[in-house]
């Protein structure tokens, strides 16, 4: 198994997936400004997870497409889309190898998904299979870490406590860079009450902001910008985030 289909169990979904309104709001806001979405038009969410903006975006009236690699994911955004009353298309495959037969007028990859292989062909697959599902001119948000910014404020050890319906959940996430592979390492203990219930490791490519750029341009895209933040603002080297904004060139 990759360590992301072993990471991204109940226990990652309770402290990380669960997203405020406010935060919801704002993101969506800024997606369908900048993807040029309206009621009626498709749009996929590549690596949706617990569908926290597939939902919602559906509640506004677009066609959504989402897919995550996580199955039990899969259930909880289709438990949540039903609680809702909305509908949109919900796909357990890997983002990597697939795409929606109907083509997309926006897609997404948000949340830092994006990088989970220290093979560049591989992580290519991700913006290669986003530009397949999207028209000519579609526009694709990629949002991932701004290296030199995480460089710069960079948290060894990190602490955070959330109540989940198994009760309050402690998770340690410890990291370290690997400066020769160019990686983020990422150790993830969670702790309920004295007893550690879950441990899992990760790695994410490290990628500064023009290998982005450059990926991009490989795979089909132009009019590339790069954001800050869902403010808009140009990325600076205190972004701890960078959005790529991208349009699928003939």
């Amino acid at each position: 198994m990759s360590w992301w289909g072993a990471l991204y169990d109940d226990w990652l979904a309770d402290q990380l997936l669960e997203r405020t309104e406010d935060e919801v709001k704002e993101t969506l806001d800024f997606l369908v400004e900048r993807l040029d979405l309206r009621a009626g038009d498709r749009a996929l969410d590549q690596c949706c997870g617990v569908g926290s903006l597939s939902v919602p975006l559906a509640s506004r009236g677009v066609r959504v497409v989402g897919i995550d690699q996580a199955a039990s994911y899969i259930e909880r955004a289709r438990a949540s889309a039903g609680k809702r009353e909305v509908e949109l298309e919900l796909i357990a495959a890997d983002a990597t190898e697939w795409t929606p037969k109907t083509s997309v007028k926006g897609a997404f990859n948000w949340w830092t998904s994006f990088g989970y292989s220290a093979r560049d062909d591989e992580n290519q697959k991700m913006l290669l299979r986003a530009r397949d599902a999207l028209v000519v001119g579609g526009k694709y948000a990629l949002d991932t870490m701004n290296v030199p910014g995480v460089l710069r404020g960079f948290q060894r050890d990190v602490a955070l406590r959330r109540s989940t319906p198994r009760g309050e959940v402690l998770l340690l996430r410890e990291s370290s860079i690997d400066l020769r592979r160019g990686m983020m390492l990422k150790n993830w203990s969670y702790f309920l009450g004295d007893r550690r219930v879950a441990e899992h490791q990760s790695e994410v490519r490290l990628y500064m902001p023009d290998q982005i750029v450059a990926m991009l341009s490989a795979a089909g895209f132009d009019q590339i910008e790069l954001c800050g933040s869902i403010a808009g603002e140009p990325l600076s080297l205190d972004s701890p985030r960078m959005i790529a904004l991208a349009t699928r060139r003939a």
